[in-house]
């Protein structure tokens, strides 16, 4: 399986959960706004329009929340996924609580809470061109995003004796003060890596940063 396929495979999990790609409308455009009173990007479907055509989006997670009303979804049980892979890159800026932070993918999704009423998770993935170009970007997580040295070394280490391979490798708190969390696929000697932002209040006190840094998990 090509790299390029499992991605398609892994995302199509994600479609078949619930999640909603984002497209481009065919006849009339979709009107209505396309950010909030704050400036920062809708997930409505006149907000993805609008993503999809300018290819950058912004969020506030300065808060370590973000609510479905922040993005316009609070009457939607939607989970939105916008682009596709192999499409074009998208330009994603999050503003963190401690700092700014910029990422390009293809493809990208939002899971939601009808409980929290909010949005829980933002999920993409990365497909490197090759085993070098892939350990390279996980060993720069560890300054990026925090994640633990042990756990990158002991994943590259591992993988390494398999064609096949899965790990989640744990949680950082990252240079923006954001909480992320990769999981690593290995299949015919190809990398994969999911990275997930965890959005809650429980997530952002400094007693469970402090075991985040410590242990790579949460609790």
């Amino acid at each position: 399986m090509s790299i390029k396929s499992l991605v398609i495979t892994l995302s199509a999990a994600l479609l078949a959960s619930g999640c909603v790609f984002g497209t481009t409308k065919q006849g009339a455009p979709v009107t209505g706004p396309t950010v909030n009173e704050q400036g920062f990007s809708l997930l409505t479907e006149a907000g993805i329009d609008e993503i999809i055509r300018t290819k950058r989006a912004r969020f506030d997670l300065r808060s370590g929340d973000l609510s479905k009303a922040a993005v316009g979804l609070e009457n939607s049980d939607k989970e939105p996924m916008i682009g596709r892979p192999g499409g074009e890159e998208l330009t994603f800026t999050f503003l963190g609580p401690a700092a700014e932070e910029t990422l390009i993918t293809d493809s990208i999704t939002f899971t939601t809470s009808n409980i929290t009423n909010s949005v829980d998770n933002i999920v993409w993935f990365s497909a490197p061109a090759n085993i070098d170009a892939a350990h390279a970007e996980l060993r720069s997580g560890i300054y990026r995003w925090g994640f633990r040295p042990q756990d990158v070394e002991r994943w590259i280490n591992d993988s390494a004796k398999h064609e096949t391979d899965k790990s989640t490798l744990g949680m950082g708190v990252g240079l923006a003060g954001l909480v992320v969390e990769v999981t690593a696929r290995k299949k015919n000697g190809n990398e994969i890596y999911q990275y997930s932002i965890y959005l809650g209040g429980d997530y952002y006190t400094p007693k469970v940063q402090e075991t985040i840094h410590a242990t790579g998990k949460s609790h």
